[in-house]
Parts: structure tokens; C-alpha cells; sequence
């Protein structure tokens, strides 16, 4: 990795390494107009840390500020482990673990985890992309990690969270993103003066749109009358700068489905022949990227390429390197050097089937399970049942993000909530299992109870185990396999008598829960293959009073 791949916080430590310092830990707390570091060292490093303070900050980004204090605990920690989860030590991870488990243009992560298939390569590249995947899978992440990228390598970029623009109409969201446009002349030349052609240019077109939003209505020919002059500007910003333009919009989901295809190609309009390039993310399932008649927006594979993000349980060994791996990266802040000392294997285990490989309800539910061990007397570790408590917990809050998310689809949430009833009472109340199959025959039948389906997949609700599972009994047939969430069957006790998937390691495990349950690893193919072919089929058009 090159000096300018690296984050700042890792060109802080290989820059004291160099000097045979090594910082107790790294706070970065981001501002609008900088982002300070505050690097903490042992008594006996601060003199050497703060005269080489000044050098490191010039090899970091422009506003970015080093700060040097005492971490007075760093040699009582230096080589001690943690023993269990009353260590003091725990309580800051869990603060990390809450803290940050959220990404945001103000606060990115601790530190990027780079997937299997290296995403941000491609989403760097110069052409459009949308990224999809589901809630918390680290969409936001991987944008702001291509945001760094461009900016190191001298390229102009825009971020904008579309949740604040979801109260507007598409024609009012586009014109609020060209006058984002409009800013860039005055902000990389403030020193210029107003004679420089992108000024005039981002003056005369403020002006227009200010005219156009204090009417009551807009019309689409007001609107679009813009683009040329905005393509324009856009094109005049890029050759002026010597970069490329990015504009970012994350959480493109909070949009109306409706309105989105007529946005996106409006703003899609003002960037043709010229080197800006659009990059989304968002709920796949929640968006509508384009429509066929009137022909408007983007079309994936042709005018926008989908990086699709999801890490599920079909590769039960990747999502758990990956999601260990995103949880070794806040250990070090907090001072920990050793992870079995707070969450058994059990535990771990259970954390990555409860997530099914959703990053962020890994880190929150990492948090919780921690806090409620320290609630049982002795508790040294984070045990499986810990884990299955805050699962529980955690169903409530999804049910709420489910309704939220649904606003961007009205109409959408009492269909969605019904649905996930009925698949729940199917299989763990009818037929006793925490997963079922769907045959491909009754989704190509029933393509809107399909989506339906997906949608609840989406927003983690249900999971894919299995993408295509071929049928013992029937030639040529194929099914999919899915899991509901741990949330809907765990509570404070997990229910008895019900065949449930879970994790021993790399290998999933079918287990029939309850005292005298039995047990079947799956540490061959085969096996895996006996276990999806046991789940019970679920049909489609029991969803179809839910579509009509």
C-alpha cells in the first residue's frame, strides 16, 4: 500500500514507527472545515511525539490537524490481556462499537476493511456505478473510502445524503445538486477573481435556479432549459481543475421510487461528455433507477454499472473473516490486544449468524452481548445465550427501520410486515423450521410476491443461505434457500422443538433445539445440500392478497 492509499490514521503510525514511537491509540473527530486527530502516547514518548507532530501533519491531507496527549494508561496496558468483560478496557470498545458502527461523511470508519471481490477498486474507476446492498452492509463505507481515493489523487467530489433531500421533488433535489455544483469555482478559487469563466458561468445559473424555486410550480421545461449551461460548467470545472468530478449521493433509497428515475436523469443529463461520474448507493429493492415509458433515467449495464455489496451466509468462512476482521479493527483503540478474553468462539459464532453478515448489526450486537454478560454474575465471556438476547432485542428496532425505510415506497410497510407474519408463521410455527425454500418455478410465476420477498431480504429481515439448490426428487428443479433473522424465534429463551440453522466455525450446523435435540455438522457438500433440501417449501401466492 502506497503513502497515498493509506488513511491518515495509518500514515500517523508508520510515520512514528519510522521513529521508534508507537502511538497508544488514534481519535479522529471530524469537523466541517477539519478533522483533527488526537494521538494518544506513553509520558515517555510525548516530548519526541509533539516535536514530530508538525512533520506528520504535512503529509496528511489539507485540514487535517495532529494533536499529541499522555494516554497516563498506556504502559499499565501495554502487554496485559484482557480477562474478561468487567475489564475496564471493555467499556471503551463498547463506546467504539456504538459510536461508530455508523458511518457518515463526518464520521467514517475506524478503519476500511476491503472485501473478497476489493469493491473499491472498481467503484473508483471512471464510469457511474450504484451500489447496492442491503441496511448496514457498508455502502456508506465503501463511498467515502472511493471519496478518499479520488481526493488523494487530485480530483474535485461531492457528497450528498439524499435523506435530506427526500421531502423534494425530483426536479427541486436535481437543482439543489447543481448549485452544490455551482459552489466549486468559488471554493478551489477563492483567491481568484470573478473573471474566470466557471465563476460568471456558476453566478448566472445560481441566479436562474433561485428563480425557478420561489415559484409554486415548477415546470419540467424550466428545469431542463439548465442542463446545457450546467453540463457546461460541469465540463468548464473539470478541464479548469485538471480532475474529474464525483458526486456522491448516498442512501439514494430515501427517495420516492417513483421520482428517482426522473432525477437521475436529469442529473444524469449534466454529466454526458464531460469526466464528472455519479455514485449511488441504496436498498437494491428500493430502487428504481429507470422506467421504460416515458424512457427516463439509468439504466443498469448500460449507463450505470451495480456493484452489488452483500456478504451473506451462502459463504459462511468469508462473512466470518470478515466480520472478525472488522471487529479486530476497534480492539486496538480500546487499548485490547486479545479477543478471546471477551467473546467465546460460541459466541462468535452466534454473532455472525445473528448478523448474517450484516457489518453493522455485527457491531451492534457485539456491544449489547457484551453489555448484558456483564449483567450475569461472573460472567467472564460473551456466551451464545448473551448473543440471543440482544438478537431479540434487536427485532423491535428492525420492525421500526423496516417502516422507515418502507417510506420511499408509500403504501409499501403494512404489506411488507403482513408478509414477514405469514412466512414466520409458516415455517417456525407450522412446520417447525427457521428456513424454508422457494422454488425458482413459482418466482418466475409470481414476480411481484418475489419482490415482496426480496424486499424483506433487503431490509434483514430474512436471509439467503442458499442461491440455487438443486431438488432431490424433481430433475432440473432448483430452489433458493432462505433463513429468517435470529430476532423472530430468539427472545430471552430460543424456542424448543425447531430445526434451526447455526454456525460451528466455518461449517453450518442443523440442530433441533430443546434438551434431547440432534445434530448435524455439515463439514462436507453433501451434507450441506441434506440440510437446505430438509427446509419446507414455502409458496409465493400465499403472498398474492399482499401484491394486488
Amino acid at each position: 500500500m502506497t503513502s497515498r492509499e493509506q488513511t491518515p490514521e495509518q500514515r500517523i503510525r508508520s510515520a512514528f514507527s519510522k521513529h521508534g514511537l508507537v502511538p497508544a491509540s488514534i481519535t479522529v473527530r471530524n469537523f466541517p472545515d477539519e478533522t483533527v486527530l488526537i494521538v494518544f502516547v506513553s509520558s515517555q514518548d510525548y516530548d519526541a511525539s509533539v516535536a514530530l507532530s508538525s512533520t506528520v501533519e504535512n503529509e496528511l491531507p489539507e485540514n487535517h490537524l495532529v494533536v499529541i496527549r499522555r494516554a497516563e494508561d498506556s504502559d499499565k496496558y501495554k502487554n496485559e490481556s484482557v480477562k474478561g468483560v468487567s475489564d475496564s478496557r471493555v467499556s471503551r470498545l463498547i463506546e467504539l462499537l456504538n459510536e461508530r458502527s455508523r458511518t457518515s461523511e463526518q464520521q467514517p470508519s475506524l478503519q476500511f476493511i476491503k472485501d473478497a471481490a476489493e469493491n473499491v477498486k472498481v467503484a473508483v474507476t471512471r464510469r457511474h456505478h450504484v451500489v447496492f446492498g442491503r441496511r448496514g452492509v457498508g455502502k456508506t463505507a465503501l463511498l467515502l473510502e472511493a471519496k478518499r481515493l479520488v481526493e488523494n489523487s487530485q480530483n474535485i467530489t461531492i457528497w450528498q445524503n439524499i435523506q435530506v433531500l427526500r421531502g423534494l421533488d425530483p426536479k427541486a433535489a436535481f437543482l439543489t445538486i447543481v448549485k452544490r455544483i455551482c459552489e466549486i469555482p468559488d471554493i478551489i478559487y477563492s483567491d481568484r477573481s470573478q473573471r474566470l469563466a466557471s465563476k460568471r458561468l456558476s453566478s448566472d445559473i445560481v441566479n436562474r435556479i433561485d428563480k425557478i424555486l420561489i415559484r409554486p410550480s415548477r415546470a419540467m421545461s424550466e428545469t431542463a432549459s439548465l442542463i446545457p449551461d450546467a453540463q457546461r460548467l460541469v465540463s468548464m470545472i473539470c478541464s479548469e481543475y485538471g480532475g474529474d468530478l464525483y458526486i456522491f449521493l448516498d442512501d439514494f433509497h430515501y427517495l420516492e421510487m417513483s421520482q428517482q428515475p426522473e432525477f437521475l436523469d436529469l442529473l444524469h443529463g449534466i454529466t454526458r461528455d464531460t469526466t464528472a461520474w455519479i455514485k449511488i448507493s441504496g436498498i437494491r429493492n428500493q430502487c428504481r433507477l429507470y422506467q421504460n415509458d416515458p424512457a427516463l433515467g439509468m439504466q443498469v449495464g448500460h449507463d450505470i454499472a451495480a456493484i452489488y455489496l452483500d456478504i451473506t451466509l451462502e459463504e459462511p468462512a468469508k462473512a466470518r473473516r470478515f466480520l472478525t476482521g472488522i471487529l479486530q479493527t476497534y480492539l486496538p483503540p480500546a487499548g485490547i490486544t486479545n479477543r478471546s478474553g471477551i467473546f467465546s468462539n460460541g459466541a462468535l459464532d452466534r454473532l455472525v449468524l445473528a448478523s448474517a453478515g450484516v457489518p453493522r448489526d455485527f457491531l451492534l450486537l457485539s456491544a449489547r452481548s457484551i453489555q448484558l454478560a456483564r449483567e450475569r454474575v461472573n460472567a467472564r465471556t460473551v456466551g451464545t445465550q448473551d448473543v440471543n438476547d440482544a438478537a431479540g432485542e434487536a427485532g423491535a428496532q428492525k420492525l421500526s427501520e423496516l417502516e422507515e425505510d418502507a417510506a420511499s415506497a408509500r403504501g409499501k410497510a403494512q404489506s411488507r410486515v403482513e408478509a414477514l407474519n405469514k412466512i414466520r408463521s409458516f415455517a417456525i410455527d407450522e412446520k417447525h423450521f427457521s428456513f424454508f425454500r422457494v422454488a425458482f418455478r413459482d418466482k418466475n410465476e409470481f414476480p411481484d410476491e418475489y419482490g415482496l420477498l426480496q424486499s424483506l431480504m433487503d431490509l434483514r429481515m430474512i436471509h439467503i443461505v442458499k442461491g440455487s439448490l438443486s431438488e432431490a426428487h424433481a430433475v432440473g428443479e432448483r430452489s433458493e434457500v432462505y433463513m429468517i433473522d435470529l430476532s423472530e424465534y430468539s427472545g430471552s429463551r430460543l424456542k424448543k422443538n425447531i430445526s434451526v440453522i447455526e454456525l460451528k466455525g466455518d461449517n453450518l450446523v442443523l440442530r433441533r433445539t430443546g434438551p434431547r435435540g440432534t445434530k448435524l455438522i455439515a463439514d462436507t457438500p453433501r451434507k450441506v445440500i441434506q440440510i437446505f433440501r430438509s427446509g419446507p417449501e414455502f409458496e409465493l401466492g400465499s403472498l398474492s392478497s399482499l401484491v394486488a
